[in-house]
């Protein structure tokens, strides 16, 4: 409370001193945004002042904010479980110039980032144009110095110079092309065989500016390179990785279904999964970033199709996990994209709801050896059936996790004891037991 009155006060305070015209006019509007480039950081709150524009996960960029031309302190912040306040992380003052873009890139240690301002003209298009115009960055603490190819699709890897050549924390110059289909490939520096990264083509249309930023793969991309882009407009685009085929893993999460084998093919002949037994999950298996229909048979049996499945599309290089589900001989099976990136300054926490019995139930964390009572608040209130619960970031430490039935707040689980550290995550699914009145936890680790 202290702290929002306070800054009432301060907005109250500024009000009164621009009605007095204290300020000098300005001459133009520049542009500013963020870069996070921070792997394993929690998201970082980008402020202008004490003025909050975007909170920036890792991988990705603000939006371009437009400012009057005038000096500023921008300041970075992150929330860390367990304080009641926003922890400030870093603090830069920079004069904004007028029709200049400037962009803040975060790196290092979340704790103490580095931070580099890249600063360019602000583009502009007319209604006529045909082209957009792109200026490559590196943002991969692990690759060293790269050479950035971008070619019209059905270019030979070489045919032309390389796009950028860049060390990490390097912007190149804003470059043109005609609108159309293009492929992105990053390669070691001078060595066009070692190649890092390769995007299928992208359709780009004419008239935007994009910052393509390449960064380091996390524990979310089954590759070791990602690749982004934020336009001078505020349109996010990520580039898709074909070096490496995206994975799925089924996770059997049904009671009244019995163990299956998985195929891909009606006539079930290619077996994807054999014997997925309830409360089990399979390793990551390669895929495409094709939709499919999947057949669930009996394990060890093709006599018959249990249930058949269509599963949407993953994009490429990404874990997917395929959760099945159902009661009475009304199975199904259900895709959902799982956040298997580490925090480094908190565990993370998520659980799928497997469990038919109960249509929601809460969730609640406790100190080792007590019940849940009245007075404890729920970490997460009525999770769905067939659905993942959203990711709560932790403090470390030693709980246990009780779930509880939404409706009546009945316990409904033995509790799970927990030791947590920072970077941990624990995936956890709920299942359905003999008693209808129990549900069981079960630990899913990442293969």
């Amino acid at each position: 409370m202290k702290r929002t009155l306070l800054l009432v006060a301060c907005l109250v305070t500024l009000t009164a001193c621009t009605s007095e015209t204290s300020l000098p006019d300005p001459t133009g509007k520049g542009a500013v945004r963020m870069v996070n480039a921070i792997p394993g950081s929690p998201p970082v709150r980008f402020l202008i002042e004490e003025l909050l524009l975007e909170g920036v996960v890792y991988q990705d960029s603000s939006s371009p904010a437009p400012y009057d031309d005038f000096e500023y302190r921008f300041n970075f912040e992150i929330a860390v479980p367990g304080e009641t306040e926003f922890t400030r992380i870093g603090s830069r003052v920079l004069q904004v110039r007028a029709d200049r873009e400037h962009v803040f890139l975060l790196s290092g240690d979340v704790n103490n980032p580095d931070i580099r301002i890249w600063t360019a003209d602000s583009r502009t298009f007319d209604d006529t144009d045909t082209v957009f115009q792109v200026q490559f960055s590196h943002g991969s603490t692990a690759l060293g110095a790269i050479d950035v190819y971008f070619d019209p699709i059905g270019t030979t890897l070489g045919d032309n110079a390389p796009a950028a050549s860049l060390a990490f924390g390097e912007i190149a110059d804003p470059i043109d092309y005609e609108a159309g289909e293009y492929v992105l490939t990053v390669t070691a520096a001078n060595d066009i065989n070692t190649v890092h990264f390769a995007a299928q083509g992208a359709d780009l249309l004419a008239q935007f500016a994009h910052i393509v930023t390449i960064f380091d793969g996390d524990a979310n991309d089954t590759g070791t390179v990602a690749v982004t882009s934020m336009t001078s407009v505020g349109n996010p685009f990520v580039f898709a990785d074909t070096t490496v085929p995206p994975q799925v893993r089924f996770i059997h999460t049904s009671f009244d279904t019995e163990a299956v084998d998985v195929y891909d093919d009606e006539q079930l002949t290619s077996l994807v999964a054999p014997n997925v037994t309830f409360r089990s999950a399979t390793a990551d298996l390669d895929t495409t970033t094709e939709g499919r229909t999947y057949y669930f048979t009996p394990a060890g049996s093709t006599a018959q199709i249990l249930f058949e499945q269509d599963i949407s599309a993953p994009e490429a290089a990404t874990f997917s996990h395929i959760y099945i589900v159902g009661d009475d001989g009304a199975s199904g099976a259900t895709r959902q994209v799982p956040d298997r990136a580490p925090t480094s300054t908190s565990a993370k926490l998520r659980i799928f709801h497997g469990a038919a019995n109960y249509g929601f139930f809460d969730v609640y964390l406790v100190e080792p050896g007590a019940d849940v009572t009245d007075d404890d608040l729920p970490i997460l209130v009525s999770v769905a059936y067939a659905l993942p619960s959203p990711i709560v970031q932790l403090v470390g430490g030693s709980y246990d996790l009780y779930l509880t039935d939404a409706g009546t707040r009945d316990t409904i689980s033995a509790p799970l004891p927990l030791d947590l550290a920072d970077g941990d995550i624990v995936d956890l699914i709920a299942v359905d037991t003999v008693d209808t009145a129990v549900v069981e936890l079960v630990n899913i680790p990442v293969p």
